[in-house]
């Protein structure tokens, strides 16, 4: 019995070495990109480099981080705030009652509906892009385009233009009805013995019940659109406009051989993410396994 408990004991601590060292290799660069964002542009140069940095440069990298590109950082960051945020909202309120009427409506069809959505997700990510560009840029009575679709320039160079391909998002729309499908008819019943229609059922029920899965899509899709980078390079030619990761990629030709200021501004960009996972961290755990198992 105790050499069993020692196997056990001895078998425990080498998966937990294991896993402590992936955990070590995973956050290595997280904390180089860091300590090198504190460091001076001489310091960086040093061989052998130094870990701990000898004069802590924290507000000036920063500061010379968000204004030093011409189009300034802090531009780019506003407008990848107002992408993601209005862009995951309005996914949200279309993906929701998708998954809200593929789950608890019966109507012919509903299932090859379902298996279309589904499927694509099976379509590569590149191979919409051209597609995409032709229809934001074709886009009937918008950006001076007539009916047709002629004349103008549709929602290209425009904030909508970036968020409209993915605003009906697959993987959201089944997470969020796996989510709904854990959840007992019985509220339905009651709720319409109440005389609650289903805008107030889906609202006041079904939603807070299945919260956990609309945080995780929440989640996923605003860091999906905060990490975008090829489809805004594609579909916008103003500076002006265009989000944190294509500000990153001109910041390293303008400014990449100041590498104490590149690692500052990469900072900017995983930072509120990661800030966001932990505040969401709960839910989102969550919000995977119930969904995943409904």
């Amino acid at each position: 019995m105790r050499v069993e408990r020692m196997k056990q004991k001895s078998s425990k601590m080498i998966v937990f070495v294991i896993l402590v060292i992936l955990a070590l290799i995973c956050l290595f660069p997280f904390f180089w990109m860091i300590i090198t964002s504190f460091k001076t542009q001489q310091e960086i140069n040093l061989m052998p480099p130094t870990i701990i940095p000898n004069d802590w440069q924290i507000i000036e990298n920063y500061f010379a981080a968000w204004t030093k590109p011409e189009s300034t950082f802090g531009r780019y960051f506003i407008n990848t705030i107002i992408i993601a945020g209005f862009g995951t909202i309005v996914q949200l309120a279309i993906c929701i009652p998708i998954a809200f009427a593929i789950s608890h409506f019966r109507f012919k069809g509903r299932n090859i509906l379902f298996l279309l959505i589904l499927s694509t997700m099976m379509i590569p990510y590149d191979v919409t892009l051209i597609p995409n560009f032709i229809t934001i840029r074709s886009f009937p009575l918008a950006g001076g385009n007539d009916i047709f679709g002629n004349g103008g320039q549709g929602f290209y160079d425009s904030y909508s233009g970036m968020v409209l391909p993915f605003l009906a998002d697959a993987f959201s729309i089944f997470l969020i009805r796996q989510a709904f499908l854990t959840i007992s008819r019985d509220y339905w019943d009651a709720a319409q013995i109440d005389g609650m229609g289903h805008f107030g059922y889906l609202c006041r029920v079904l939603v807070p019940l299945a919260w956990p899965s609309v945080v995780t899509a929440a989640l996923l899709g605003f860091i999906g659109k905060w990490n975008g980078v090829l489809w805004p390079l594609l579909i916008t030619s103003s500076e002006h406009l265009r989000p944190l990761q294509v500000g990153l990629l001109n910041f390293v030709s303008e400014e990449g051989h100041y590498y104490h200021l590149l690692m500052a501004a990469a900072t900017f960009t995983v930072l509120p993410i990661i800030i966001l996972y932990f505040i969401t961290q709960r839910w989102f755990n969550d919000g995977i396994g119930s969904g995943l198992k409904g």
